[in-house]
């Protein structure tokens, strides 16, 4: 990307550098019209370049971003030495430009061909038992995921294996909630938006009630309701967990697994699903984020919320 930045006058590329800075995050700058418009229009492997393309120029713009995950990559995982970190610190841009490619393929590759995708690469012998049992009990199943590998592509491909189920989910703008929810409504799968009203906690209840599965994420820190009462170490930090994992697990009776898309390679996920007990003195909260743990200190480069690693500070 250096011969971007000789092309441009130096003037006009600080001012570049600038504007992103202050204004714009990388998910709302590929979700700009104009972005949505092109990509809506183009082959998918045209989409997948051009977000290649646009995500390292906007990392290029944000230099101080870069930094940031690097220095939380280093504080979390202090056994790596600075090369390892600089090899992880790649891995994680990678992911993330990947988590925006898949984002965009959810929302604009043609249903047919999206199902055979999900339906040819992604992994799932060995995890669906569990989850099988645990709707055989009747009282709904709550997976709890994370901002980790393949997220995107987790909620669509249950639905189209034809399981009920229903997720949370946040858009960046109105556009593309609009494109994805039909899509997804499409497929079976119900979308419950934040905001405007809706109760989050009543709206899941109901989807539980119905024996169907509730897909949420554990790391959600910008909508975390902190128990004060409680302290789990996570990723070296001592911090309050979010209590609504407990309050929804307690009000419906559901059954809680913790599961991950994890990439294997370009073109192979693995679905990982695991039964987080409710019984004992861990809350299920804890337990689902210290599994959570297990799997981004074995695979940092997949956990993309490294940028928002100071909000698990105590205190935050």
């Amino acid at each position: 990307m250096t011969s971007i930045a000789q092309t441009l006058p130096l003037s006009s590329w600080h001012k570049l550098r600038r504007k992103f800075r202050l204004s714009i995050s990388l998910s709302k700058f590929l979700q700009l019209r104009f972005n949505l418009f092109l990509m809506s229009h183009s082959p998918i492997w045209v989409s997948r370049s051009y977000i290649w393309i646009l995500a390292r120029l906007y990392f290029l713009c944000r230099p101080g971003q870069v930094k940031t995950i690097r220095k939380n990559i280093a504080k979390a995982l202090r056994d790596r030495t600075p090369s390892e970190v600089d090899k992880i610190t790649r891995g994680v841009i990678k992911g993330t430009i990947q988590h925006y490619q898949e984002k965009m393929i959810n929302g604009f590759l043609p249903m047919p061909k999206f199902r055979k995708l999900l339906i040819s690469r992604v992994v799932f012998d060995g995890h669906e038992q569990v989850l099988q049992d645990a709707i055989k009990e009747g009282r709904g199943v709550i997976i709890a995921s994370a901002h980790y590998g393949a997220l995107e592509f987790l909620p669509i491909y249950l639905a189209v294996r034809k399981y009920g189920i229903a997720t949370l989910a946040k858009f960046a703008t109105e556009r593309l909630k609009n494109i994805i929810i039909p899509r997804a409504n499409g497929d079976g799968l119900e979308v419950i938006v934040p905001g405007n009203g809706t109760n989050v906690l009543r709206e899941a209840s109901k989807v539980l009630g119905e024996n169907k599965i509730f897909v949420t994420q554990c790391d959600e820190t910008d909508a975390w309701h902190a128990d004060n009462k409680q302290w789990v170490e996570f990723l070296g930090q001592k911090i309050h967990p979010d209590r609504m994992l407990n309050v929804l697990c307690k009000r419906t009776g559901a059954v809680l697994l913790f599961g991950v898309l994890h990439r294997e390679s370009k073109k192979e996920y693995k679905l990982f699903l695991h039964r987080v007990r409710c019984e004992g003195n861990v809350p299920t909260n804890v337990r689902a984020l210290k599994l959570l743990e297990g799997y981004v200190y074995q695979h940092p480069e997949q956990w993309y919320e490294w940028k928002k690693y100071q909000n698990f500070e105590p205190g935050s």
